[in-house]
């Protein structure tokens, strides 16, 4: 059943990884296609109306080529270019000498006058190829400029025909022609179709946020089901183990008694050096750990009966580390802890919080052996709980060991019975607390333990 689920639980997983990239893959293509479809717009817009200028600027041409034909004067070309100046977004033109002196403009009161200085001129690099640039000042528009040659084509007969009227011309300084065409319409379309590209985008970042989001929330679910289904086999075992202790309770504890006191008296009447003593001994300590086993079982099944008081946590971990300094000062270890003055009263059964911090500390001593250091610390976490951490650099355990420590009959030690921490993690959450454990061998341990200031809150460290 466990492997089905396993089998289940990864398939889900990597099914879920897939639907995200896939999901975020078409999203980050979306956005890219957007953004390149509206740069596209824009640039087919002003594509459209530098065409659109070309064009003009070569009807011009022809009109003036035309009309040299027949000794076209400044006037002619001012009445050609009024005559275009009709043309849908066309704000106005202008042809003029390279000082930039209007010679012909589509306004005619303008004619004469400096439509830019020369320094202007120089800094347009004027060709044979038309140019374009943004104005703003004094309406918006797109200006399209270039050298105005209207001697360049033509046929050769046409050519033939103007040789002599245009011999002067030919030697003239080159003109340019400019074109303003208006944006306020092409301005409109850019600023809507931004507004729509930054809907879109905002669209596909809404929805890549959720499916993130989404996938945050499904790893979350599934390790709230692998903690439930933990918790319920945990209870399962409990249950069980509920119904031996008490079969084992009665069944066992009187024979036990009987055994201990035979050993006892047989140890009294043997010589102290002799082989009998010895075992009798050694009889007499096998019963108490019995005993012990069965009295730690019955704790594990059964709820702690806890009586609720004010407990100050600095007096509580002073004296339970007061109850192991000898052991740990015969072992060259080291006990460090600084109390909290300003520590907040928790409501508590001090008795079990020094059953389990006494179960920590033996544990640390047992990994440490000899030459160590056993750190405890507390502190407020802000949330209505008080953190307790008890780290030791003992050997450390692997990551099977870490996963199992708190599962009943688990043990490390030779002579342990494997329940002193699944006893602590039942005393601990019944004052609706939780334990948690950090290590790596040959980096020694920390239990973290959150309880809760009221005695009442049960909640869980995220």
């Amino acid at each position: 059943m466990n492997a089905m689920w396993l089998s289940k639980d990864s398939v889900a997983v990597w099914l879920s990884w897939l639907l995200t990239g896939l999901i975020l893959l078409l999203v980050c293509l979306f956005s890219a296609l957007i953004v390149r479809d509206y740069g596209r717009e824009n640039e087919a817009a002003r594509q459209t109306i530098q065409e659109k200028g070309s064009v003009l600027i070569r009807a011009l041409e022809s009109g003036a080529r035309v009309g040299m034909g027949m000794r076209m004067h400044h006037s002619q070309l001012q009445a050609l270019l009024e005559e275009m100046a009709w043309q849908p977004g066309v704000l106005w033109f202008a042809v003029t000498d390279e000082s930039g002196k209007i010679i012909a403009h589509s306004d005619p009161r303008r004619v004469g006058e400096s439509l830019y200085p020369a320094s202007t001129l120089r800094e347009l690099n004027i060709g044979s190829e038309e140019r374009w640039r943004r104005l703003e000042k004094p309406e918006p528009a797109l200006e399209i400029y270039r050298q105005f040659r209207p001697l360049h084509g033509g046929g050769h007969h046409m050519r033939m025909m103007m040789r002599r009227e245009a011999a002067g011309l030919r030697t003239q300084a080159p003109q340019v022609i400019f074109i303003a065409f208006d944006t306020r319409e092409l301005d409109a379309d850019h600023a809507r179709s931004l507004r729509n590209m930054v809907i879109m985008l905002c669209a596909a970042g809404v929805v890549m946020a959720a499916t993130l989001l989404a996938q945050f929330w499904f790893r979350r679910y599934q390790r709230s089901g692998k903690q439930l289904q933990e918790a319920t086999a945990r209870k399962e075992k409990l249950v069980a183990l509920g119904h031996l202790a008490a079969g084992v309770a009665h069944e066992i504890r009187n024979p036990l008694s009987s055994i201990k006191g035979l050993a006892k008296y047989f140890a009294e009447r043997t010589p102290a050096d002799g082989e009998a003593h010895q075992l009798a001994q050694v009889m007499a300590k096998e019963a108490d750990r019995l005993n012990r086993v069965v009295s730690e079982l019955l704790e594990l099944v059964r709820p702690a009966h806890l009586t609720y008081q004010s407990v100050d946590l600095n007096d509580v971990i002073t004296h339970s580390l007061q109850l192991i300094s000898q052991d740990a000062a015969s072992r060259a270890i080291t006990l460090a802890f600084t109390a909290q003055p300003a520590l907040c009263r928790i409501q508590a059964d001090p008795d079990r919080l020094k059953q389990v911090l006494l179960n920590l500390y033996l544990n640390a001593v047992h990994a440490i052996g000899r030459d160590g250091v056993i750190t405890v610390a507390v502190r407020e976490c802000g949330d209505g709980r008080v953190k307790v951490s008890v780290a030791d650099s003992g050997k450390g355990m692997t990551a099977e060991q870490l996963q199992a420590i708190f599962t009943p009959y688990f043990t490390t030690k030779a002579d342990g019975t494997g329940l002193g921490l699944a006893v602590v993690q039942n005393i601990v959450e019944q004052h609706g607390g939780t334990i948690h454990a950090e290590s790596a061998p040959g980096e020694g341990a920390l239990f973290t333990l959150y309880l809760p200031v009221n005695g009442q809150q049960k909640d869980e460290q995220g």
